[in-house]
């Protein structure tokens, strides 16, 4: 054998080799991204029905104003609501 095939067959060999280490490394980096965004989709759907859970131990009624005082307090409070009451009482 030639040294010129020598030469052509081991560099085949070796671009080979380099290709089919980036082809993996592309393969395995596509497939942790499919399972990171199935992971993150499924938190998601876990943090959605626990606040649903909460809405519903916690009750959805909201007692904004309470003996004609706001709570101003409340993490329910609807703002936009408050001041039209507050706008009424002066009226």
């Amino acid at each position: 054998m030639s040294a010129t095939f020598n030469v052509l067959r081991y560099s085949a060999l070796g671009a080979g080799v380099v290709y089919g280490a980036a082809h993996r490394y592309n393969l395995e980096k596509s497939e942790h991204e499919k399972q990171t965004a199935a992971q993150w989709k499924k938190e998601e759907k876990l943090i959605k029905q626990a606040k649903q859970e909460y809405a519903k131990l916690k009750g959805d009624s909201k007692p904004q104003v309470a003996g004609g005082a706001i709570n101003w307090e409340d993490e329910n409070l609807d703002f936009g609501k408050a001041l039209e009451s507050l706008i009424q009482k002066l009226e």
